[in-house]
């Protein structure tokens, strides 16, 4: 009898997220920790989110510290800091100093203030300041996301000795995109780029093969969203930041940036429609409660705004039924128009795309959008409510309605995340919610109001 061949997956050194996902609880001791240190740390990460700390530990007790950092540096800083927190103190710290000092920085950041002084009292005192420092800055900021490992060279070297010197700074540092150039007390003086080094003479001076007219410069103050625009409108690999006397603190590479754009476009995503901006979909029950039911609050407040039109219009209602029916089609399209036009402003705002000159003229423009949208799909309504009713001035009340409430929804999707912009909040923070309250009242206003005033 012949023996089935078996498949490649079965030699596979990696775990799968699957396999990892339906492994017996209360058996994670029985994983191979030979197979966990070659599996992908996204994976090992997405693993142990959806565990508790205990069980995270018991995991990552089956890694070296090198590996451990590569996982717990994939997950939420406050789910690392967690489990770091629970750690024993010596390996806790081996772990944080394999760490970039600005992904070490923020897990420190989210410790117990208790855990946050016994761990930087046990680590060394350069790393500890450096961590100190990083954590000074907001983490918003530049100076929040920058790391302070920067290849530096002086001018007065050769190109030579530079090559020299990157060869043993690549050691120290995991990724060298450019080389910045520096004086003596760290102020910036001229960027080079691997390729001018590698590709000009040896024995040329680096102050000649500078380029003076660095792209980007950033202070740590800066918007870190400001920031990953620039990166991106550059298109360049890492930003240097300087403090106001031009002094080079740190780079903010191009990983970092990416990884604030996620973040940001998650956030506006989940802001938008009153959800936390930082839950996922793995956070306990207590949390997601506290992030999303005060605005379900505030909507249950709007919807009976809308509830309030129909009981005023309610007699209107009892003696011509069929205006119940064609009430949230109006509605309903109103809203879809003013969400498209909600998405499309608030990532054009997201991008810094808008000027304060063109607010008028955006909000102009989607009026106009919207009323064209409404009379295009309102000639259908109608023609379909003629279809149904025989009636044309049902059909007529259908039309205008569709109109007028698609055109102010269009402009209200302008209107509201500019709007909130101006009071200094975030556009993307519930607008969906206002713009739902504008389209529904309106609509049923609206409609309901020409209904009474033609039909009855």
């Amino acid at each position: 009898m012949t023996e089935a061949t078996p498949s490649l997956d079965e030699f596979s050194p990696e775990y799968s997220l699957e396999e990892l996902h339906d492994w017996p609880k209360g058996g994670f001791a029985e994983l191979d920790g030979r197979r966990l240190a070659a599996s992908s740390p996204v994976v090992v990460a997405q693993f142990l989110e959806r565990l508790e700390v205990d069980d995270r530990r018991l995991v990552l007790r089956k890694l070296r510290e090198e590996e451990a950092s590569d996982i717990l540096s994939e997950m939420d800083a406050d789910d690392s800091a967690e489990v770091v927190g629970a750690m024993n103190e010596d390996r806790a710290v081996k772990i944080l100093e394999e760490f970039d000092p600005d992904d070490a920085a923020d897990i420190v950041a989210e410790l117990d203030e208790e855990d946050r002084d016994r761990l930087l009292n046990r680590m060394e005192p350069e790393s500890a300041e450096t961590l100190k420092v990083l954590m000074s800055y907001d983490p918003n900021t530049a100076g929040g996301i920058m790391t302070p490992e920067a290849a530096t060279i002086l001018p007065a070297i050769t190109v030579r000795e530079a090559i020299e010197k990157i060869r043993n700074l690549q050691e120290e540092f995991e990724d060298i995109y450019y080389i910045y150039v520096v004086d003596e007390e760290m102020k910036l003086l001229g960027i080079v780029s691997m390729r001018d080094l590698i590709l000009a003479r040896q024995e040329r001076k680096i102050g000649d093969i500078m380029n003076t007219q660095v792209k980007g410069i950033c202070h740590p103050e800066m918007d870190r969203e400001e920031v990953s625009l620039t990166i991106a409108e550059f298109n360049l690999l890492s930003l240097p930041v300087v403090d106001e006397a031009g002094t080079l603190l740190g780079i903010v590479t191009i990983d970092d940036a990416m990884d604030v754009v996620q973040d940001e476009a998650t956030e506006d995503m989940q802001k938008l429609v009153g959800a936390g901006a930082t839950e996922d979909i793995y956070d306990n029950i207590a949390f997601s409660m506290r992030r999303r039911h005060p605005w379900l609050q505030v909507n249950l407040i709007t919807a009976f705004m809308a509830a309030g039109v129909v009981y005023f219009y309610q007699e209107q209602i009892e003696q011509l039924t069929i205006l119940a029916v064609f009430m949230p089609v109006v509605a309903s399209m109103g809203g879809n128009a003013g969400a498209q036009t909600l998405a499309v402003a608030i990532r054009s705002i997201a991008l810094a795309q808008m000027q304060e000159h063109d607010e008028i003229r955006i909000c102009s423009k989607e009026l106009v959008m919207g009323l064209l949208n409404g009379l295009l799909t309102g000639l259908i309504a109608a023609a379909v409510a003629y279809l149904v009713t025989r009636e044309e001035k049902i059909a007529a009340v259908v039309l205008i309605a569709m109109v007028l409430n698609m055109g102010l929804a269009g402009l209200s999707g302008a209107f509201i995340p500019l709007f909130l912009k101006k009071l200094k909040l975030d556009p993307a923070q519930s607008s969906s919610i206002f713009l739902t309250t504008v389209t529904d009242v309106a609509g049923f206003f609206v409609f309901l109001s020409l209904g009474s005033f033609l039909l009855l």
